[in-house]
């Protein structure tokens, strides 16, 4: 892979970083944590996520400088209390250790937690740790994806979205494709109108899709942090070879608590397949999931 390529990934130096270098200790520590996530990032960034939230950046400059970005200090503006914890590695030496490190990410994550509390960044992180294996039906590729529009005249660029979660379905389809899905998630019934309603989320899907540039960006992407994440081990299974198609797909993803839940969530999505069908998109794909747990012996 080419150093000068855009897209999201990480160059195969910084990949080594992390394989048997100063960051080797760092993804010990994030694989044995569920509620973290490594992304990779354009300019050859690779960033630590806690719902939603970046809580650590690892990056490689041109002269093979490797630099570590901390918790960013808004995050301790809203602890409640005063002795609050310091989320800090002081320097880039102090992560070959993971007893620090694991302190750390401890630190963060509770800065983090009481900045900005969410059910939907907890599902949001567990659906993408229950599908990171080429096994299943379903592989999450990327959490929060954005198509980066530099270069792109102002006048061509479509909306701003970031996209929940970008998956992939390792089954090819009828036209020996392996579908991309740009997934929209919605835990309950909140913020279902407005600029974060349903219909407003069809509308911005569908521009992507109809973006060529976006698509291509897409794809380019999916490849190079397939790629990443196999190296790094951080997706499991039997490595397949994809052929992806031209053009995305949507697909929702509601999680209910209730029969009440459900049934308004259902009334959502009817409402972004009848959306669809009006501007002449491919009906999205819809997943109801029962977010209740039964115990059972």
């Amino acid at each position: 892979m080419k150093a000068e390529q855009k897209g999201r990934y990480i160059t195969p130096e910084h990949v080594e970083a992390y394989k048997n270098g100063v960051f080797k200790t760092l993804l010990e520590a994030i694989k044995e944590d569920p509620e973290l996530s490594l992304e990779m990032r354009l300019n050859n960034e690779a960033k630590v996520y806690y719902h939603k939230d970046k809580i650590l950046t690892t990056s490689i400059n041109s002269n093979g400088e490797k630099k570590v970005t901390m918790l960013d200090k808004k995050y301790y503006d809203k602890y409640p209390d005063k002795e609050r914890p310091s989320a800090d590695i002081e320097n880039i030496k102090k992560l070959r250790s993971i007893t620090l490190i694991r302190k750390y990410f401890r630190d963060a994550k509770k800065l983090t937690y009481f900045y900005k509390k969410g059910t939907e960044f907890s599902f949001q992180q567990n659906i993408a740790l229950g599908n990171r294996s080429f096994d299943n039906k379903y592989l999450v590729v990327d959490m929060e994806w954005q198509f980066s529009q530099e270069g792109i005249e102002e006048n061509e660029r479509i909306s701003r979205t970031r996209i929940d979660l970008v998956i992939i379905d390792t089954e090819k389809n009828e036209h020996g494709c392996n579908d991309i899905y740009l997934a929209e998630l919605k835990v309950g019934t909140e913020a279902t109108d407005g600029k974060s309603g349903i219909i407003d989320h069809v509308n911005k899907t569908y521009e992507i899709i109809q973006k060529k540039e976006a698509c291509v960006s897409l794809v380019n992407d999916v490849k190079s942090i397939i790629d990443n994440k196999t190296e790094l081990g951080l997706i499991s299974g039997q490595p397949k070879d994809f052929n992806f198609g031209d053009k995305p797909k949507m697909m929702i993803i509601s999680a209910y608590r209730g029969k009440e839940e459900k049934q308004r969530l259902d009334d959502e999505m009817q409402k972004a397949i009848k959306r669809a069908k009006e501007i002449g998109m491919e009906a999205p794909k819809c997943i109801l999931y029962n977010a209740l747990i039964q115990l059972k012996d």
